[in-house]
């Protein structure tokens, strides 16, 4: 060739490589101005622009314009003048062939073909490559490409103008507005995720944000994994918390983290972890408070209880705390309860009723038909602790296991009589050799009657051999457990009410009721037959509002207290009034031949200390 032709040839080289780069600028141009191009159908997607919009309340700070990067155009690698567009051609054909059509960026078809058209913008088989490619970029089916392919879409989109179908170009515009909103929900889920300290809001609002960017980018493994870093941190943060007592708080977290992926495997494991855990705890905690009941420990108790609350039902947490207010109250019985030591010998000591706490007026009005003055000045007395009481009085056969287990004497036995009621002439007399083990009447006792012809002395010896049989404080009543015992909450002349009983209630005096030799009450209750003449058995009769039977009516029963002629100067407290050496005790409750007046509540009597009666016996109280 002349040199003349080779100038021609290298001035026609330059001019095609002049036109195919202005041809290149041109589509840069037009892209860059926004020109009116094709927009990719990809189906229906949802639209969370409004969501980028709004600030959200749980950020500390907006995302900055510098916080997102938006990918830029790659523009093709620059070609040299004597590059060899053959070989070009075979290794962008090659890289198709194995499937590398738009990856990798650098060195994919879809690259090669760029640098092809720099230098041959007619160039069929590098055009075809880019359809092609954006065929490929379309069947993704996808709003948002993944970020390092939204150059290349670019790049092929702008290609591709002039020669593809129109229906193939994307919208370059979209892409980066779409693209800039997943990075901001992106970035503003990992910053709440990462947050210092960061707690149940922060993870619920990382996790709306990365739900919003897979609402643009279905297929975002920054959204998937940041949703798989929330859970991960929730499941953490319920193990935490379970294994540091609060279970609470540690449900709470694991229900949030399965509100993310439903039963995944490590919720799965989390969840059985945080049972095995909690049924050890509840057993546990549960032997801490039974324990801690037995010592009356109310704080260690407690402490059990605000474990447990967030374990068991609240019924069950409920059935507990009663256990500590009885506990504190009732030394750890319930209100009503009955029930009776072990006593060292194995046998059972006397049936019990815990009385319940409260307060009551103690004495007569002096309004009150009957009244004496011994009953007042009235009084206002608090139980701030309960007491048990025997559910009835001592019996002989009670009486007896006492006697023979100590070798007890009574005063009775000492002095060689007691007062018996006389058939013949229906009074209480002073017989010989009468003692505990006769009845009423001086005759054989039955056992299961209430012990009579026992002394105050008598009474409270049985109950110093209960406490040293059981280890438990036994005594006799005060007469203020005895009065509030025997009311059980009535404020009336009598137990049940202000007349005369309209049934059987008890055994006292009534002028129906006949004796075995047809004595009748001349001062009883008209028209009343309880059906004894005399002690009946205990138990005959139905129970007050305590549980508590026979405290008014059968026999008397010595209390604790010394006499003194009023309440005046009596102790604040619901405890018995006694004076050292005192003589005159006294004694409470209507007996069998009681008439009205002696059966009020309030009504109270005296007697020697060591005397003995057909008419007197006693029961005891246990504290608590």
């Amino acid at each position: 060739m002349s040199e003349k032709h080779r100038s021609f040839v290298s001035f026609l080289l330059a001019m095609l490589l002049i036109l195919g780069s202005a041809g290149i600028g041109l589509n840069r141009a037009q892209r860059d101005n926004r020109l009116s191009t094709p927009t990719i159908e990809t189906g229906p997607v949802a639209e969370p622009m409004a969501s980028v919009e709004t600030p959200d309340p749980l950020d500390d700070e907006l995302l900055d314009d510098d916080d997102t990067v938006v990918p830029e155009v790659v523009a093709a690698t620059p070609v040299a003048e004597d590059e060899d567009i053959s070989a070009l051609i075979d290794v962008m054909l090659e890289q198709q062939r194995e499937g590398r059509l738009i990856e990798p960026r650098a060195s994919s078809a879809m690259a090669l073909a760029a640098r092809v058209l720099a230098i041959d913008p007619g160039n069929p088989r590098a055009r075809a490559v880019v359809i092609k490619s954006l065929e490929e970029i379309k069947l993704a089916g996808v709003p948002v490409l993944p970020e390092k392919l939204a150059p290349v879409a670019d790049q092929a989109s702008a290609l591709g103008r002039g020669f593809a179908d129109a229906s193939l170009l994307i919208d370059v515009d979209e892409i980066r507005q779409r693209t800039k909103a997943l990075l901001e929900q992106l970035a503003r889920g990992e910053r709440q995720l990462n947050r210092e300290g960061a707690g149940p809001r922060a993870f619920a609002s990382a996790t709306e944000r990365f739900r919003a960017a897979l609402l643009i980018d279905p297929a975002s493994t920054r959204a998937l994994k940041g949703l798989g870093d929330v859970q991960r941190r929730l499941i953490e943060r319920a193990l935490d918390q379970s294994f540091a007592l609060n279970f609470s708080a540690g449900l709470a977290a694991l229900e949030q983290a399965d509100a993310i992926q439903a039963e995944s495997s490590a919720v799965i494991d989390a969840r059985a972890q945080i049972r095995a855990f909690r049924a050890q705890t509840e057993a546990e905690q549960l032997t801490r408070f039974n324990e801690a009941l037995a010592r009356n420990d109310s704080d260690q108790a407690q402490q059990a209880i605000d474990i447990l609350d967030q374990i068991l039902d609240e019924s069950q947490v409920r059935e507990l705390r009663a256990k500590i207010v009885n506990m504190r109250l009732y030394g750890g019985f319930a209100p009503g309860e009955r029930f009776a030591d072990k006593l060292s010998d194995g046998n059972d000591g006397p049936r019990l009723v815990v009385i319940p706490v409260g307060e009551f007026t103690m004495g007569s009005p002096e309004s009150e038909a009957g009244r004496e003055s011994s009953e007042g000045p009235q009084r206002q007395l608090r139980f701030e602790r309960g007491f048990a009481m025997a559910r009835n009085e001592t019996t002989v056969a009670d009486f007896r296991s006492f006697v023979e287990a100590t070798g007890h004497v009574t005063d009775a036995e000492r002095s060689g009589s007691s007062a018996a009621y006389e058939e013949k002439t229906g009074r209480i007399v002073k017989m010989r050799r009468v003692s505990w083990r006769r009845g009423y009447a001086g005759k054989r006792a039955r056992d299961g009657d209430p012990v009579v012809h026992v002394s105050y002395h008598d009474a409270a010896a049985y109950a110093a051999w209960l406490s040293t049989m059981s280890g438990e404080g036994y005594r006799l009543p005060s007469e203020a457990e005895f009065e509030y015992a025997l009311r059980a909450g009535a404020v009336t002349r009598y137990p049940w009410g202000e007349g005369e009983p309209a049934v059987v209630v008890g055994n006292f005096a009534g002028a129906a009721d006949p004796s075995p030799q047809g004595r009748r009450w001349s001062q009883g209750f008209a028209g009343y037959n309880d059906g004894f003449w005399g002690p009946a058995p205990v138990r005959s009769f139905g129970a007050n509002g305590y549980r508590i039977y026979d405290l008014d009516g059968n026999v008397s029963e010595w209390v604790e207290d010394c006499w003194h002629d009023d309440y005046r100067r009596a102790p604040e407290f619901a405890v018995a009034w006694v004076n050292a050496g005192c003589e005159l005790r006294v004694i409470r409750g209507g007996s069998w031949g009681s008439g009205p007046n002696q059966i009020r509540s309030a009504w109270r009597g005296s007697a020697l200390g060591n005397a003995g009666s057909a008419r007197v016996g006693f029961r005891v109280v246990r504290d608590l």
